[in-house]
C-alpha cells in the first residue's frame, strides 16, 4: 500500500508498470494449430460406384501479406507462415482429406495408379484480418481522462495523471474489433492421363465483431472460431459442385 501511495504522484511509473503487466499477459510463443471441425453432411453417390481419388498437390498461391503477416494495432493480417505449427498447404490438405472422407464422396487412395481421378488444389487465400477503428479508442481515452481528473491532487498532477490513465485505458479496455476470415480454393479434377475434366474455385468468408483489447493477441482462438469455418464453407461449396460433376459423368458414361 505504501509503495502504491508513493507512486501516486508519478503517472509515468503507473503507465510503465501497467504496460509491463499488459505485455506479459498478452504475449505468447505457442505455434498456432488448426483445430478443424468434423463434417456431418453426407455426399455419398447413391446407387453409384464411389470414385477412387488421389490428391496430387496443394500449391500455395496466397498473397504475400498472408504469408508474411502485415500491420499493427489498427489492422493486422495473421497468422504468418512462422506462426503456423505446420505449413498452410499441409493444414489445408489435411482439412480437405477429412472432409472428403467424412462426406463419403470419394475413396481416397494413396497411389496415383489406383485412382479413377486426380485432384490438385491451388490455395488462393487462407488467413484473417483484424481491424479496429481509431474512433473506437475515444471512449476508453475519455474514461482515463475522467479518472485522472478525479484522482489528481492539483491541476498539474491531474493533467499528467489524465494523460497517463488515458493511455492505460486505451490499451486495457476492450474495443469493438472486426475479424474477417477467408479461405479461397481452386480445385482441378483430371483423369489418369492428365486431361482436365473440371475446375472450380470457391471463397469461404466469416465476418465477426468482438470486443478485444489492443494488446491482446487471441490468434489461436480466432483461428479456431472463424478461419476453420471459412475453410469449411469453401470446401462445402467445392465438394457440392464436385459431387454434381461425378453424377453428371456417371449419367453420360452409363449405357442407355
Amino acid at each position: 500500500m505504501f509503495r502504491l501511495l508513493k507512486m501516486k504522484n508519478k503517472p509515468g511509473h503507473i503507465v510503465a508498470v501497467l504496460l509491463v503487466v499488459l505485455g506479459v499477459s498478452s504475449c505468447g510463443s505457442d505455434k498456432i494449430t488448426f483445430v478443424y471441425p468434423g463434417e456431418e453432411i453426407d455426399f455419398q453417390l447413391r446407387n453409384l460406384k464411389m470414385p477412387a481419388l488421389y490428391i496430387d498437390t496443394v500449391t500455395d498461391m496466397r498473397p504475400i501479406e498472408q504469408r508474411q503477416g502485415q500491420g499493427h494495432f489498427f489492422g493486422i493480417t495473421y497468422p504468418d507462415d512462422e506462426s503456423w505449427e505446420v505449413p498452410a498447404t499441409q493444414i489445408y490438405a489435411e482439412a480437405l482429406a477429412q472432409d472428403l472422407e467424412q462426406t463419403h464422396l470419394v475413396e481416397l487412395v494413396p497411389l496415383h495408379s489406383q485412382a479413377d481421378y486426380i485432384l490438385s488444389v491451388d490455395l488462393l487465400s487462407m488467413g484473417c484480418r483484424l481491424q479496429r477503428s481509431p474512433a473506437a479508442f475515444l471512449l476508453p481515452g475519455l474514461i482515463g481522462v475522467g479518472a485522472g481528473m478525479a484522482l489528481g491532487s492539483d491541476s498539474s498532477h491531474r493533467a499528467k495523471l489524465s494523460v497517463a490513465l488515458a493511455a492505460v485505458a486505451i490499451l486495457a479496455i476492450p474495443v469493438p474489433t472486426k475479424n474477417h476470415a477467408e479461405a479461397e480454393v481452386r480445385m482441378t479434377l483430371k483423369d489418369r492421363s492428365g486431361n482436365v475434366l473440371w475446375q472450380k474455385s470457391c471463397l469461404g468468408e466469416i465476418d465477426v465483431k468482438k470486443y478485444i483489447t489492443s494488446t491482446a493477441r487471441q490468434d489461436q482462438q480466432l483461428v479456431n472460431e472463424h478461419l476453420t469455418k471459412a475453410v469449411k464453407r469453401a470446401n462445402a461449396c467445392l465438394l457440392g459442385q464436385l459431387r454434381q460433376e461425378f453424377i453428371g459423368r456417371n449419367s453420360t458414361e452409363s449405357p442407355e
